[in-house]
């Protein structure tokens, strides 16, 4: 079945999937506005999640069921993908958060990094609204994709000293040592949300590339 041109349901799904995302950045503010509702707010995130994924099964269902498709097929379905694991990494460093009972107020790395990832969902966010018409906005969705590769790069300079701090102490406990296992490990989520983020950059710099 032909969708396309008659309507643009991928760009709406891919749309919706991001607007998920937009919600699970403003919870991540929530959390650390409020970590004292770490437990409820996880909940909401985790509710977050699996409605992405219901969106994320409609974009695979179109494409199975469509013959024409408004950009390629390969990437519809990477940047649901990249779009999923961003919302997919979020989830569980919340759930990594939770179950570990990270100390509260929480180490402010954990807030750099969110930093981090809301200013790059924002530019998502942009993006995807613009390949609907990739002719018009390919200097906007370009300077995107730009934005996307700075903030990754910021990403790396977070995580290089969030990880030079967790493992420079002067004292080692066992209580100190279990801490920095639950926090290395949450910290490499997170930064592997950012380079998620910056895979989706590298998916529109190809859109863009192939609709020129």
């Amino acid at each position: 079945m032909d969708l396309f041109p008659k309507n643009g349901i991928f760009y709406t799904l891919f749309e919706k999937q991001a607007e998920k995302l937009k919600e699970a950045s403003c919870l991540l503010s929530e959390i650390l506005n409020n970590p004292q509702e770490l437990e409820a707010l996880f909940l909401k995130m985790k509710k977050l999640e699996e409605e992405a994924d219901d969106i994320g099964y409609s974009i695979i269902d179109n494409l199975r069921k469509s013959f024409i498709t408004p950009i390629e097929g390969e990437d519809i379905d990477l940047l649901r993908q990249r779009l999923d694991d961003i919302i997919d990494l979020i989830e569980k460093a919340v759930n990594r958060m939770t179950i570990y009972n990270i100390s509260k107020p929480f180490p402010e790395e954990i807030a750099d990094y969110i930093k981090i990832i809301k200013k790059s969902i924002k530019k998502i966010n942009k993006g995807v609204k613009e390949i609907r018409n990739v002719k018009k906005h390919w200097q906007d969705i370009h300077q995107i994709c730009l934005d996307i590769n700075c903030l990754e790069n910021e990403g790396d300079f977070v995580n290089r000293a969030a990880l030079k701090k967790l493992i420079n102490v002067s004292q080692i406990t066992p209580e100190k040592i279990l801490e920095i296992i639950k926090l290395k490990e949450i910290y490499e989520v997170l930064e592997e949300a950012i380079d998620r983020c910056e895979d989706v950059g590298n998916i529109f710099e190809s859109i863009l590339i192939k609709n020129r």
